[in-house]
Protein backbone atom coordinates (compact mmCIF):
# COMPACT_ATOMS: atom_id res chain seq x y z
CA UNK A 1 0.00 0.00 0.00
CA UNK A 2 2.91 2.47 0.76
CA UNK A 3 4.33 2.08 -2.78
CA UNK A 4 0.52 2.77 -4.54
CA UNK A 5 0.92 6.46 -2.12
CA UNK A 6 4.30 7.05 -3.37
CA UNK A 7 3.40 6.38 -6.92
CA UNK A 8 0.83 8.75 -7.08
CA UNK A 9 2.38 12.29 -6.59
CA UNK A 10 -0.33 14.23 -7.79
CA UNK A 11 -3.13 12.56 -6.28
CA UNK A 12 -6.86 12.99 -6.43
CA UNK A 13 -9.38 13.27 -4.03
CA UNK A 14 -10.63 10.26 -5.14
CA UNK A 15 -7.38 8.04 -5.01
CA UNK A 16 -7.26 9.78 -1.38
CA UNK A 17 -11.15 8.30 -0.70
CA UNK A 18 -10.14 4.74 -2.13
CA UNK A 19 -6.70 4.54 0.17
CA UNK A 20 -8.65 5.77 3.23
CA UNK A 21 -11.37 2.96 2.61
CA UNK A 22 -8.87 0.12 2.30
CA UNK A 23 -6.86 1.88 5.08
CA UNK A 24 -10.04 1.79 7.34
CA UNK A 25 -10.63 -1.93 6.05
CA UNK A 26 -7.71 -3.30 7.20
CA UNK A 27 -7.76 -1.59 10.56
CA UNK A 28 -11.06 -2.67 11.55
CA UNK A 29 -9.92 -6.69 10.26
CA UNK A 30 -6.86 -6.40 12.39
CA UNK A 31 -8.21 -4.46 15.47
CA UNK A 32 -10.37 -7.34 15.38
CA UNK A 33 -8.37 -9.67 15.61
CA UNK A 34 -6.26 -8.28 18.05
CA UNK A 35 -8.83 -7.63 20.12
CA UNK A 36 -9.99 -11.73 19.87
CA UNK A 37 -6.21 -12.50 20.94
CA UNK A 38 -5.68 -9.89 23.33
CA UNK A 39 -2.75 -8.56 21.88
CA UNK A 40 -2.66 -5.05 22.56
CA UNK A 41 0.93 -4.28 21.22
CA UNK A 42 -1.34 -5.56 17.10
CA UNK A 43 -3.17 -3.16 17.83
CA UNK A 44 -1.11 -0.02 18.82
CA UNK A 45 0.93 -0.94 15.80
CA UNK A 46 -2.03 -0.88 13.31
CA UNK A 47 -3.30 1.88 14.69
CA UNK A 48 -0.08 4.22 14.41
CA UNK A 49 0.69 2.54 10.85
CA UNK A 50 -3.31 3.28 9.70
CA UNK A 51 -2.48 6.91 10.54
CA UNK A 52 0.97 6.99 9.33
CA UNK A 53 -0.72 5.85 5.66
CA UNK A 54 -3.38 8.24 5.67
CA UNK A 55 -0.94 11.39 6.53
CA UNK A 56 1.69 10.10 3.90
CA UNK A 57 -1.27 9.96 1.38
CA UNK A 58 -2.97 13.23 2.41
CA UNK A 59 0.25 14.70 1.71
CA UNK A 60 0.19 13.78 -1.96
CA UNK A 61 -3.10 15.19 -2.23
CA UNK A 62 -2.73 18.45 -4.65
CA UNK A 63 -6.22 19.04 -5.40
CA UNK A 64 -7.70 21.37 -2.53
CA UNK A 65 -9.46 19.97 0.42
CA UNK A 66 -11.09 22.04 2.43
CA UNK A 67 -12.30 25.66 2.18
CA UNK A 68 -13.53 28.42 4.55
CA UNK A 69 -17.16 27.26 4.27
CA UNK A 70 -16.50 23.83 5.26
CA UNK A 71 -14.56 25.33 8.22
CA UNK A 72 -17.40 27.13 8.75
CA UNK A 73 -19.58 24.17 8.35
CA UNK A 74 -17.74 21.95 10.84
CA UNK A 75 -17.10 25.12 13.13
CA UNK A 76 -21.20 25.16 13.26
CA UNK A 77 -21.86 21.45 13.72
CA UNK A 78 -19.18 21.12 16.19
CA UNK A 79 -20.59 23.73 18.80
CA UNK A 80 -24.19 21.96 17.54
CA UNK A 81 -22.82 18.47 18.80
CA UNK A 82 -21.22 20.37 22.51
CA UNK A 83 -23.97 21.76 23.05
CA UNK A 84 -26.60 18.93 22.60
CA UNK A 85 -24.08 16.53 24.27
CA UNK A 86 -24.29 19.24 27.54
CA UNK A 87 -27.81 19.33 28.05
CA UNK A 88 -28.44 15.63 27.24
CA UNK A 89 -25.67 14.62 29.18
CA UNK A 90 -26.66 17.17 32.66
CA UNK A 91 -30.20 15.63 32.24
CA UNK A 92 -29.17 12.05 31.53
CA UNK A 93 -26.74 12.58 34.65
CA UNK A 94 -29.40 14.07 37.01
CA UNK A 95 -32.02 10.63 36.03
CA UNK A 96 -29.25 8.72 36.95
CA UNK A 97 -28.43 10.29 39.96
CA UNK A 98 -32.27 10.40 41.27
CA UNK A 99 -31.99 6.57 40.42
CA UNK A 100 -29.56 5.56 42.61
CA UNK A 101 -32.24 3.97 44.68
CA UNK A 102 -33.22 1.35 42.05
CA UNK A 103 -29.53 0.34 41.50
CA UNK A 104 -26.33 1.53 43.60
CA UNK A 105 -24.52 1.78 40.33
CA UNK A 106 -26.62 4.12 38.33
CA UNK A 107 -24.93 6.65 40.69
CA UNK A 108 -21.31 5.76 39.73
CA UNK A 109 -22.92 5.77 35.78
CA UNK A 110 -24.01 9.12 36.64
CA UNK A 111 -21.13 10.80 38.13
CA UNK A 112 -18.98 9.40 35.06
CA UNK A 113 -20.87 11.09 32.52
CA UNK A 114 -20.92 14.55 35.02
CA UNK A 115 -17.30 14.61 34.95
CA UNK A 116 -17.65 13.68 31.13
CA UNK A 117 -19.30 16.66 30.68
CA UNK A 118 -17.33 18.75 33.04
CA UNK A 119 -14.26 18.09 30.72
CA UNK A 120 -15.74 18.82 27.13
CA UNK A 121 -17.05 22.48 28.82
CA UNK A 122 -13.48 22.71 30.50
CA UNK A 123 -11.73 21.21 26.75
CA UNK A 124 -14.00 24.25 25.42
CA UNK A 125 -13.17 26.81 27.20
CA UNK A 126 -9.25 26.09 26.64
CA UNK A 127 -9.90 25.94 23.28
CA UNK A 128 -11.99 28.95 23.03
CA UNK A 129 -9.14 30.78 24.75
CA UNK A 130 -6.59 29.27 22.52
CA UNK A 131 -7.85 30.60 19.80
CA UNK A 132 -9.19 33.77 20.96
CA UNK A 133 -5.34 34.43 21.31
CA UNK A 134 -4.75 33.64 17.90
CA UNK A 135 -6.83 36.16 16.71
Amino acid sequence: MINIIYQHKNMTQKTFGYIRMVTAFFLAAIMAQAIIFNNYVLAIVVVVGAIAVILASKRNVKEVMVDERIIAIGGKAARMSMSIFTVVGAGITFVLMFSRDINPSFELAGSVLAYAVCALLILYSVAFKYYEKQN
